[in-house]
């Protein structure tokens, strides 16, 4: 029979991170890992890994590469587990090179053979399944005093008892760390803390300093210490560890099995950090537990920062293994820590740090309480993931006009530079002209010849200044000259906006109707719904009563104002959710000066709107969370009584409807210009007609 290839394929994973992560070897505010699927037939298996080139020496780049090299194009051929645990064994010291790399591919192997066989990842394995339990550890990081105590504070509500804290090597700083947390249980009414430290290699050719240091600390308040001295340096590891009487964890210096040989035999106290990552697999790591327990040694299951949910699932398959020598469990931060993950569900302890999968698994979303059955753990991982992508954008021409104050307005351009119909798209107050790709690029399929561009408005985009809208006139000023620069290479120029571009294009339009060939509305945000009003009106209100109460003085042009919007208001759909939150040229903060612009610019809106004497087309979007569309509708009435040829829309979406809708967006659009522009040529050729007739009968 012949063997079914696995296809591989790997990807980088970048995930903001919700705050900045220090320790004496990094700083972070991203996670970086390797992200892998495997494939074969209808079933799909997920795998991750973390490269730290200042942890195993594997960084991001090479790992992919060496994955490329080795697993593409049909390379991968498990049909077992056995297969697997073969090819670990012939591959021991290219692993201990790339342990990441082989983790990720790895893992994605066990997910897709346990949902080949019908059976969970710790079924294949021959682990216990009803382990499926943890009790995490609080991280607190090197950061500013009232970040850390407000961490703090977050940790001991959530009735937290087992820290690790990660030193700066000051010991001002750090003895306050420790006071601070002490005196916080006490107020919190948490007892019975357990303390470790993480030093991060911090001094590493200075045992005495890091021996005298943790003394003057005071050794009896803390469990253990984490990797003080030169990683793998094994004489002074325990020298530390028998001066201090303190446990030392092993981190970066137990990659390997030959790490641990190391240390048999020699005088002080060990706990192993077994990240799993870090080790070369789930398999290497169950290997190593094993020899661990025989040294008698605690253990503790380990992470790194930025990992995913799918990794601290994984883990739990090593904690289950661990069973009694397991002294602490990291990671579950879920998105505690992480922006955004490929992967569903996310995974974070909850009360006294517990994450406990032997019961129902309960998750708020953005839908409500999200209940997770037990039975969803008994295949493969019982993850739901998705690849990385990167969308589609056409591959527009990007041009710029200048405005006749010297700001240049940059656009996006898809199709020629010239022609008889062109469509000039505005976009929101989040967004830029790159949003309306998705629309731009079915727009041009179903219609070639039509032209479309969307512009970047002043203070958003590619544009200068971001957060900064000018003024009402310039903002108005600049739709007004981009439609006449289109006028003069195009017959009819067509105006269209959505979300807040709408209020925009409505406001530029009236003063042009004779230019202007038709308006498009576009989820038009004329009137926004209470949920939004409510949260824009209260995010205003606290940060000017925090600029008043901690007397700061923002610049005049200081963009400091969040908008509240989240990537969830416009859409629900998770390629564009990711996509929303990579987008590095989003707006998020304006300046004093444009918040007022904004509200301004919705009031010149609606009389604009009442005056409105050009054909249009409102497309609206029935699961809208920032639009109130029955406002916006009877608002509109006006203009859809009578044969006018205008038209309302609804479409089954969220908000973002060109990210959604694009193609029944580009047909309602569509049909709306030709049959337009056919009304037109009628007029056109009955007035022709009527004046042949004149001049005959003249």
């Amino acid at each position: 029979m012949t063997k079914q290839i696995i296809q591989i394929k790997a990807e980088p994973l970048r995930l903001t991170l919700k705050t900045t992560i220090r320790h004496a070897a990094a700083t972070r505010n991203e996670g970086e890992s390797i992200w892998v699927q495997a494939q074969r037939h209808e079933h799909t298996g997920y795998g991750e890994g973390c490269p730290r080139d200042y942890v195993a020496g594997d960084d991001l780049a090479s790992s992919l590469k060496w994955i490329e090299e080795n697993f593409s194009e049909g390379k991968a051929d498990f049909s077992t587990l056995d297969e697997v645990r073969q090819w670990i064994s012939s591959h021991e010291k290219i692993i201990d090179q790339y342990p990441s790399a082989w983790c990720a591919v790895e893992m994605a192997v066990l997910d897709l053979l346990a949902r080949e066989k019908g059976c969970s990842v710790e079924g294949l394995l021959g682990i216990t399944e009803g382990m499926r339990f943890g009790r995490y550890t609080a991280v607190l990081g090197d950061s500013k005093s009232w970040q850390y105590v407000t961490l703090v504070d977050q940790y001991l509500i959530r009735s937290i008892t087992d820290f690790k804290i990660k030193l700066s090597g000051n010991l001002e700083k750090d003895t306050q760390k420790i006071d601070l947390l002490e005196a916080l249980s006490v107020q919190h009414h948490v007892s019975n803390l357990r303390i470790r430290l993480d030093a991060n290699n911090l001094w590493k050719k200075h045992c005495d300093e890091a021996i005298t240091f943790i003394q003057t600390l005071g050794c009896e308040r803390i469990y253990a210490v984490e990797e003080p001295v030169q990683a793998r340096d094994v004489k002074e590891i325990s020298r530390f560890s028998t001066a201090t009487g303190l446990p030392v964890i092993l981190d970066e210096s137990l990659c390997t099995l030959e790490h641990l040989r190391a240390f048999q035999n020699v005088p002080g106290q060990f706990i192993a950090n077994i990240k799993i990552s870090r080790v070369g697999g789930l398999i290497r790591a169950l290997r190593m537990i094993t020899e661990v327990k025989k040294r008698g040694w605690p253990i503790i299951i380990g992470c790194h920062v930025g990992e995913t949910s799918l990794l601290t699932r994984a883990a739990l398959v090593a904690s289950a293994a661990a069973d009694e020598s397991l002294a602490a469990h990291e990671g579950a931060f879920g998105d505690y820590l992480v922006q955004r993950e490929p992967v569903q569900p996310t995974l974070k302890f909850g009360r006294e740090g517990n994450l406990d999968l032997r019961l129902p698994y309960y998750l708020k979303t953005v839908l409500g309480l999200q209940i997770v059955p037990v039975e969803n753990w008994n295949t493969g991982f019982g993850m739901q993931c998705r690849m990385p992508q990167t969308p589609d954008d056409g591959a527009p021409d990007i041009f710029f006009l200048e405005m006749p104050d010297g700001y240049k307005i940059h656009y996006r351009c898809w199709g020629r530079t010239e022609g008889d119909d062109a469509l000039l798209i505005l976009h929101g107050g989040m967004s830029h002209s790159g949003w309306q790709a998705p629309l731009a690029i079915q727009l041009q399929s179903m219609m070639p010849e039509l032209t479309v561009i969307a512009a970047d408005r002043r203070g958003c985009g590619l544009n200068d200044k971001r957060g900064d809208l000018g003024s009402v006139h310039a903002v108005i000023e600049d739709v007004i000259q981009h439609v006449e620069f289109l006028k003069k290479s195009f017959k009819r120029v067509h105006l269209a906006g959505w979300c807040q571009g709408a209020q925009y294009a409505a406001v530029a339009a009236s003063g042009m109707p004779d230019v202007v060939s038709s308006l498009i509305l576009l989820a038009p945000v004329f009137f926004s719904g209470e949920r939004f009003h409510s949260v824009s009106d209260i995010t205003e209100k606290v940060l000017r009563g925090m600029i008043t109460e901690f007397k700061l003085k923002p610049g005049y042009d200081h963009a400091c104002i969040p908008i509240p919007m989240e990537s969830t208001d416009f859409t629900l759909v998770d390629e564009w959710l990711d996509f929303i939150e990579k987008d590095e040229l989003k707006t998020t903060l304006l300046n004093l000066k444009s918040v007022r612009i904004m509200d301004e610019i919705q009031e010149m809106s609606w009389p604009a709107m009442l005056k409105n004497r050009l054909p249009v087309i409102a497309i609206m979007a029935e699961k809208d969370r920032i639009v109130d569309n029955d406002k916006v509708i009877k608002f509109l009435d006006h203009l859809f009584s009578g044969d006018t040829g205008n038209q309302i829309i609804i479409l089954s979406s969220g908000h973002a409807i060109q990210f959604e809708k694009p193609e029944e967006t580009a047909l309602a659009i569509l049909n709306f210009i030709r049959n337009l522009n056919s009304r037109i040529s009628s007029r056109s050729l009955l007035h022709e007609s009527e004046r042949s007739y004149h001049c005959r009968t003249g």
